[in-house]
């Protein structure tokens, strides 16, 4: 998961959480992340990554399931991190 630590840090600073808090098993409605806020942090991720989500819906619980889904979308589009 390539993603994870721009993810991680993305969401400390935009829902005022801890590092601590978000390991890529932590639960995203136990970290205060309900739905509404998961996609919009995604369009976050699309902004942030220059990427375009499938726009499939996919069970997205936990922080690590956010960094698969940014880590699968980049790969099929040839974005790498070292593009930033």
């Amino acid at each position: 998961m390539n993603s994870l630590p721009v993810i991680q840090k993305m969401l400390v600073e935009e829902f005022g959480l801890t590092e601590d808090q978000v390991k890529p098993e932590s639960q995203l409605d136990e970290l205060g992340v309900d739905s509404l806020a998961t996609v919009e942090f995604m369009f976050m991720l699309e902004d942030r990554f220059k990427l375009k989500m499938s726009g499939e819906p996919v069970p997205i619980k936990t922080v690590g399931d956010i960094a698969r889904e940014v880590d699968a979308a980049m790969e099929k589009q040839g974005i790498t991190l070292t593009d930033k």
